[in-house]
């Protein structure tokens, strides 16, 4: 017969052989950070992620940054619940002109407020040059300042790249100095990008924002629903658009619903996609533009804008609903330089 002590010790034993294997089978999660001081490159930080890092932080200084540094891929593998770029303690601003592309590969991914990539690229997916990549979605958080962001991939050489549910939001601090795009970047003869549902929340400025992706040079972008807010205090410096864009001869962008609300402002807001240098832009079913109460806009179209020789820029049905203050309304699409852009249907509804 077991004493009581024994049974007491028999127990703590078994207790403690399940804890092992519970922590064998699932192993912690703890949170990384990597400081510039500890590394030669950003390459060298990213590198030295480990297994089930959780959010990894990574600190920045200027010089820091080496040529290897100049494409940045974020691995999928390592467990990653976010990944957040800032500068290191006691910095306020660094600007790292040689950055020119982050793939995030579909790990939620944030700019953080005094870091500044001029000539950066920001992708929320996976960056493609042969094959396909699927991801379900992904998140982009811009706070600090950067030349081109978009939701989704980057696609080149015929590859693929898909992100399902792609987003993008820039903060209150946050500056895109060019386009922040809701889907992918499409580059190249029989390049892809694609998005089911599109979210663009702009709380700061961006010169351009659009709510679909980009074609470029023979790229094809395709979204099933695009869906651009402009917060009150937000400002599109030249334009926004509901959809997306193509850039060259036998690039296309396809819509198939668009939607944007203007709560801030815009110098021009388009309810359509735009196209340029050649590019082919299509809204198959509808696009909608709402200028709440609190937006601004100099001039308002509804449909898109064809610019250059042999683009062409068309849009089913364009809906539009003005509560704020417009300088001027155009009930169709807008061209430029012997491009072609059209509106079939347009309908001004009154203010709700």
């Amino acid at each position: 017969m077991k004493t009581g002590t024994k049974i007491l010790r028999d127990l703590f034993c078994s207790l403690f052989v399940i804890s092992l294997l519970l922590l064998t089978v699932i192993p912690s999660e703890a949170d990384f950070t990597a400081c510039a001081g500890d590394y030669g490159s950003i390459t060298e930080m990213i590198n030295a992620i480990p297994e089930n890092a959780g959010l990894v932080t990574l600190r920045l200084w200027r010089s820091i940054f080496e040529e290897s540094d100049a494409i940045l891929e974020i691995p999928a593998d390592r467990g990653i619940t976010g990944i957040i770029f800032e500068p290191d303690e006691g910095i306020e601003h660094i600007a790292l002109p040689g950055l020119f592309r982050i793939c995030a590969n579909g790990i939620p991914l944030t700019l953080s407020e005094g870091l500044v990539f001029e000539n950066g690229n920001i992708y929320g997916g996976a960056c493609v040059s042969e094959g396909e990549a699927h991801l379900e979605r992904s998140e982009v958080t811009v706070k600090g300042e950067v030349a081109f962001v978009f939701g989704g991939g980057f696609a080149e050489n015929g590859a693929l790249s898909v992100v399902d549910e792609p987003s993008v939001v820039v903060s209150e601090t946050g500056s895109v100095y060019f386009e922040a795009f809701g889907s992918g970047h499409a580059y190249g003869s029989g390049s892809r990008v694609a998005s089911v549902n599109t979210n663009v929340q702009i709380n700061g400025t961006a010169d351009y924002v659009l709510g679909g992706g980009f074609g470029e040079d023979g790229g094809i972008s395709e979204c099933e629903q695009t869906f651009v807010t402009m917060a009150e205090n937000a400002r599109a410096g030249v334009a926004l658009f509901s959809g997306g864009s193509a850039s060259g001869k036998g690039s296309t962008s396809i819509v198939e619903n668009a939607k944007a609300l203007l709560y801030g402002s815009a110098a021009s807001a388009f309810s359509g996609d735009f196209a340029l240098n050649g590019g082919i832009t299509k809204m198959n079913q509808s696009s909608r533009l709402e200028i709440l109460t609190t937006g601004t806009a100099e001039y308002v179209y509804m449909g898109s804008l064809a610019s250059d020789p042999g683009s062409d820029a068309w849009v089913n049905t364009s809906e539009l609903m003005n509560c704020g203050a417009v300088t001027e309304i155009y009930k169709k699409s807008q061209s430029a330089d012997n491009a072609e852009a059209r509106t079939v249907i347009t309908a001004h509804f009154p203010c709700q």
